[in-house]
């Protein structure tokens, strides 16, 4: 094949962690990222990324993520568009395919309305 040719592509968890959380908070409602205590797959998350665990099971991405939720906004509302975003941009950006997107809604902001939305 041609592309055993040119070499080996590999996507490191790390940029797939920063794709999942810049899609999570391009979610209205989604105030920010927090982690959450009962992460599925036992990691701890770190860095930019935190509140966002990612595991990769032969070529399948299984994402795990922790988000406060803005006040007055409908919980299950926000928590499914995340899931949504973050498969599609993992999905889009990598050619990956993703089999599950695990939200936990960990806190919600009472300080904050969409229009103020958390940095």
């Amino acid at each position: 094949m041609e592309n055993e040719k040119k070499g080996v592509i590999q996507i490191s968890d790390e940029v797939i962690s920063v794709i999942a959380a810049a899609a999570a908070l391009e979610v209205e409602g989604a105030a920010k990222l927090v982690s959450s205590n009962n992460g599925i797959f036992g990691k701890k998350s770190t860095g930019k990324t935190k509140g966002i665990e990612i595991d990769i099971i032969e070529g399948v991405v299984y994402v795990n993520v922790g988000i406060m939720v803005l006040y007055n906004c409908k919980i299950r509302d926000v928590a499914l568009k995340v899931q949504d975003n973050i498969k599609n941009a993992i999905e889009t950006m990598t050619g990956l395919e993703v089999g599950t997107v695990n939200v936990t809604v960990a806190d919600i902001d009472f300080r904050r309305t969409p229009e103020e939305k958390a940095e």
